[in-house]
């Protein structure tokens, strides 16, 4: 989504893809929100990218999108006794 897409525009590309049959994953960092439609259908690219708000659609297939940079561009810490690990 675009770095000031208000919350109305977001709502609306999620109640979209629903509608398209897709489970919406959202992502919220410090600049965007991202929002990872995953299915077994296609939802239509070009209608979605043309909906206010949105920045840019892209395809992801690659293995555990839901943990990439992709889906969740900010880093994540995991705190493992005394260790701190990720971050970068």
């Amino acid at each position: 989504m675009e770095e000031r897409a208000s919350e109305a525009q977001i709502e609306q590309v999620v109640a979209r893809l629903v509608e398209m049959g897709m489970d919406v994953h959202r992502s919220t960092g410090v600049t965007r929100t991202v929002l990872g439609a995953v299915g077994r259908g296609t939802p239509d690219a070009a209608l979605i990218e043309l909906m206010d708000g949105v920045h840019e659609v892209l395809r992801i297939s690659e293995p555990f999108k839901l943990a990439s940079r992709t889906f969740k561009p900010d880093g994540t810490v995991i705190t493992v006794g005394d260790v701190r690990i990720g971050g970068d």
